[in-house]
């Protein structure tokens, strides 16, 4: 999801920006708070939303962009005059790990797993190991030719050794397995209001494991409170492999 950014205080990272455009080789490490703003391949920022990295909590708004200090990991062409305290920035977009050197964007829609209406979402991929940091506009192409996933088969991330996914028509249920799995294993059950899920991060709280970061759907008494401004809430939810169920054929 796209956020605007506003008010960004920069002290800790402005010497930052200008110190070279080389991205860290841990970059897809699930690591929360982790955003870009690319406008091109000559023009873009990687970092780090420090509130969110050290501040979340189960439920909170998942979305980058409040006032706050970030860290900036790699930048070209981005200097601090496009994130000044008193400047507005659009396109800011959560990064997902898609290996441990690749992250991927994930913006829009799909359906609400019941109907045969269908939207891809958008997304787009970005490496440290090409030449160019915009490697694919399709992670779940990339996530088909890598993990084996198929065409009903929704890519989340990878954290690990384990690749998260959700297939068409069970929106609220996450798969995962090793990437050299050839079989479902494990499912995580979501619950019901958390009807769009974009990306995995790893778990902020000290007793989970990994999180989520989902459109939760507001009961119709949160939406007569927020004035009905919106019938969907970004939230992050954490959930341990302890409450983890086996898929029925992999006992």
């Amino acid at each position: 999801m796209k956020r605007l950014i506003t008010q960004l205080f920069l002290a800790a990272a402005s010497l930052q920006l200008f110190a070279g455009d080389a991205l860290p080789l841990n970059l897809g490490n699930g690591q929360p708070g982790l955003c870009v703003i690319y406008n091109s391949t000559n023009e873009y920022v990687i970092f780090i939303d420090e509130a969110l990295e050290k501040s979340w909590k189960p439920g909170d708004d998942w979305l980058p962009g409040y006032a706050g200090q970030i860290r900036v990991l790699a930048a070209r062409n981005f200097g601090p005059e496009k994130l000044s305290p008193n400047g507005v920035v659009w396109n800011t977009e959560d990064l997902f790990p898609f290996d441990e050197q690749t992250v991927f964007t994930c913006e829009g829609w799909f359906s609400d797993g019941k109907t045969n209406s269908f939207f891809p979402r958008e997304t787009q991929v970005f490496s440290t190991n090409v030449d160019h940091i915009l490697v694919s506009e399709d992670v779940y192409a990339l996530a088909r030719a890598r993990y084996g996933l198929t065409t009903n088969q929704w890519f989340l991330g990878k954290i690990g050794s384990n690749i998260y996914y959700w297939e068409t028509r069970k929106p609220t249920v996450v798969y995962y397995r090793t990437a050299e799995e050839k079989r479902l294993v494990n499912y995580f059950k979501l619950p019901k209001a958390d009807g769009e899920i974009y990306g995995v991060k790893k778990a902020v709280s000290g007793n989970k494991d990994i999180g989520f970061c989902v459109d939760r759907t507001l009961s119709w008494f949160e939406r007569i409170k927020n004035l009905g401004t919106a019938a969907g809430q970004p939230a992050f939810v954490e959930v341990s492999f302890k409450n983890a169920k086996r898929v029925n054929g992999n006992e």
